[in-house]
């Protein structure tokens, strides 16, 4: 039952965010906003989850998954909900900034997943497959909001789905049983709640993280994170000005990567044990997902033909599926129980530090060589990621080879 709700609540999420992604550039486009204005929303938003994700880590750790994701949830559907009463660039700007306290509502998924299954491999499967039904809501979402917004009002429509969306997550985890919080009331006869406190607390964990442990994924995870938010700040446009594709196009595009997102996710239980069965740290999956990136930037950046560019998005969506399933693997195997909220919260938070610096760059880079530039010199921190990934992997594998001999 438990895992019925997680499934679900994760599976509308995603809908929602699909929806909000396809419709955002041409919502805000037909409300007068510019790229400067998309590119100020965007880093504001960034600049907040920046700071909010590893607090919110660190919450869920002292005050339980269950009670932060209600108030998460309950943040993004008052923030959405004031898009189905007004029309303007300033609500609209409102409401993007509320959302941005919602960026961790998966993550805290998965924290949930990670508490109730005891068993490593049980564990990772169930988010293996949170992943993929999350990548069929992206096709339904994608769809729904591609042909909604050709109707007349479909933008307001789409925000009251999306509302709905939140307040059917709401109920649902509502029903979830908070295990830390029983554990928390045997200790504490009457626990209190001090929120400067509890914002102290998960602040000095941030402090007391053991970097040295972390730095190489760390580092590895920004890059990747940085050169998905370009990406996702200038597709919209370059087929836009490029390729003149409308929004219901749009829809169909990310249809389609998401279906062979969903392909990747599923056979890659299949792919580990045949491809990566003596990748027990990761390093080779994240190597070779760092050099499809580079061959996605290079084809994107250089595509003169609409199906040419489409075709470009296939290596995107498999190294995309690569790094999901390596880093959220990686990470709970290196984490102590005591530390995985906090240590996931930060790890989250590197995609809003490529929220943060990815528009800016873009807007500037953009105005001088245009959006098929920013595509292009993503290859830059992607070499040095490959570099550091190959780097990485040799000493693992020089590791395994040595404890073998022994």
């Amino acid at each position: 039952m438990l895992l019925l709700i997680l499934y679900t609540v994760s599976t509308l999420d995603a809908i929602a965010f699909s929806m909000v992604i396809t419709i955002m550039t041409p919502y805000v486009v037909s409300l007068g906003g510019t790229q400067f204005y998309l590119g100020v929303l965007g880093s504001t938003s960034a600049l907040i989850a920046l700071i909010w994700n590893p607090i919110v880590g660190g919450l869920s750790d002292n005050l339980g998954r269950k009670k932060v994701l209600l108030q998460c949830l309950l943040i993004c559907l008052v923030g959405n909900l004031m898009l189905t009463c007004s029309s303007s660039l300033t609500v609209f700007f409102i409401s993007r900034i509320l959302t941005a306290f919602g960026t961790q509502i998966m993550t805290l998924l998965k924290s949930l997943v990670d508490d109730n299954i005891p068993n490593q491999e049980s564990k990772m499967a169930a988010i293996g497959r949170m992943q993929a039904l999350g990548g069929f809501a992206f096709i339904v979402g994608a769809l729904v909001a591609g042909h909604l917004s050709e109707y007349e009002n479909g933008y307001r429509y789409i925000f009251y789905l999306i509302s709905a969306i939140f307040a059917v997550n709401l109920s649902l985890i509502w029903l979830v049983p908070e295990t830390q919080k029983k554990k928390q009331s045997q200790k504490k006869t009457a626990p209190s709640f001090n929120v400067i406190k509890e914002l102290k607390s998960a602040a000095v964990k941030l402090t007391s993280v053991d970097w040295t442990k972390y730095w190489d994924l760390f580092v590895i995870k920004l890059i990747i994170n940085f050169v998905l938010n370009v990406f996702q700040f200038n597709i919209n446009p370059i087929m836009t000005r490029r390729f003149s594709t409308t929004g219901k196009t749009f829809g169909y595009i990310i249809a389609l990567s998401t279906v062979l997102g969903i392909c990747g996710h599923l056979s890659m239980r299949r792919l580990k044990t045949v491809l990566y069965k003596s990748d027990s740290a990761g390093f080779k999956r994240l190597l070779h997902g760092n050099l499809l990136m580079i061959y996605t930037c290079l084809g994107l950046g250089l595509a003169t033909t609409f199906p040419v560019y489409v075709l470009h998005l296939l290596p995107m969506t498999i190294s995309r599926v690569l790094f999901d399933n390596t880093f959220t693997e990686v990470i709970l195997a290196r984490a102590s129980p005591q530390e995985k909220g906090s240590i996931m919260g930060t790890f989250e938070s590197t995609s809003a530090v490529g929220g943060l610096t990815a528009p800016l760059l873009s807007g500037l880079v953009s105005e001088s060589w245009g959006n098929d530039m920013c595509i292009l010199l993503c290859t830059v921190p992607l070499i040095f990621g490959t570099v550091l990934t190959y780097t990485q992997n040799t000493k693992s594998q020089k590791a395994i080879h040595s404890s073998k001999s022994q």
